[in-house]
């Protein structure tokens, strides 16, 4: 059935907090939930920034309660990887930024 999104994969967006390893590239210190979405979509890419800048442009609370809100403007950033994990990196210095991972199996 058309539509009936239960089935589509399930990805996860998260926030990276990630430190440089010299020439070795950036690793993951930590992780921060952000949100979930499902997509039937083939272009998960186009879906991941189109759900990520809705996402920022409403606000993201932090523990004080202040919402921040960021702009992805076009050009700063690039998206890398496969389907299974994309991630949105500086193009100034390729340090991740945020991440889509897929949750559901093949």
């Amino acid at each position: 059935m058309k539509g009936d999104r239960k089935f589509a994969p399930l990805f996860e967006v998260v926030q990276i907090d990630a430190w440089a390893e010299g020439e070795d590239g950036w690793t993951w210190n930590n992780q921060y939930k952000l949100f979930q979405f499902r997509t039937e979509s083939l272009d998960v890419k186009r879906v991941f920034l189109r759900r990520l800048r809705k996402f920022l442009a409403e606000g993201v609370p932090t523990i004080s309660g202040i919402r921040e809100y960021a702009d992805l403007g076009r050009g700063w950033y690039y998206v890398d990887g496969d389907w299974s994990m994309l991630e949105l990196k500086k193009r100034c210095n390729d340090e991740p930024v945020y991440a889509c991972i897929r949750l559901t199996p093949n």
